[in-house]
Order: structure tokens, then sequence, then C-alpha cells
């Protein structure tokens, strides 16, 4: 099983998550795509998801309905970490809620560290 799956588009900033999360004792795998990241997550099943929304061909919401629609993967936390804000999502938060999001991180005002403290608090 694998601590975090880390679904981010830019490969720098994919590896920089994973390091920080290795600091920590957490094991991670990184996916660049929504096809990749259920191939991945079908491999090692993660105990959490950090999510960028923004990704070629599926975006992150399609990616949350596909990986919803698997039964053991139903309660697994979903941090979405991205460059879109929240309020261009167009959902409510009850929406996100019931999606199991269990954050909503706008990668312009928040640090890797918090990014790290939030992955913590949700895997404890």
């Amino acid at each position: 099983m694998t601590d975090v799956l880390i679904i981010e588009p830019s490969k720098e900033l994919a590896l920089v998550i994973a390091q920080a999360l290795a600091r920590q004792e957490r094991s991670s795998a990184i996916a660049h795509t929504s096809q990749s990241a259920i191939e991945q997550a079908d491999k090692s099943t993660p105990r959490l998801v950090i999510l960028e929304l923004l990704m070629p061909k599926h975006n992150g919401l399609e990616f949350i309905h596909e990986f919803r629609s698997y039964p053991e993967w139903l309660n697994i936390p979903i941090v979405i970490y991205s460059q879109m804000p929240k309020e261009d999502l167009g959902v409510t938060d009850s929406i996100l809620e019931d999606m199991g999001v269990a954050a909503h991180l706008y990668k312009s005002s928040v640090t890797l560290d918090e990014l790290i403290k939030n992955a913590e608090k949700l895997l404890e």
C-alpha cells in the first residue's frame, strides 16, 4: 500500500512533493494523467490522494468521478492542490465533501509545508 498518490502534470513539482513526503517517511507514487493515476492506484492502493485539477485530457473532477466509481477507493481522502481556485470550480463545499475531498488548497496561497502538514493530519 502506498501512503500518497500524487497526481500532478508537472514532473518537477511532483518530485518535490514526493521528496517532502519522503522526509516524513511517507511512501508515494506519482501520476501525471488521470488514466495513469487510476492504473497506479490499481497497482498499489493509496491511503491519500493529492490532486491537481488542471490536467491534460481528463481534468481532476473527472478523475474523482472515475476514482469514486471503485468501491475499494470510496473512503480514500483526496486533497486538491491546484492552480484552480475553489471559487472557479463551480461546485459547493458540500458537493466537494460528498466527493470525498478533504481539502482544497490553492497553490498560490499554500506552501509546500502546509500541504505536507495537511497530508500528515489525514494520514494519522
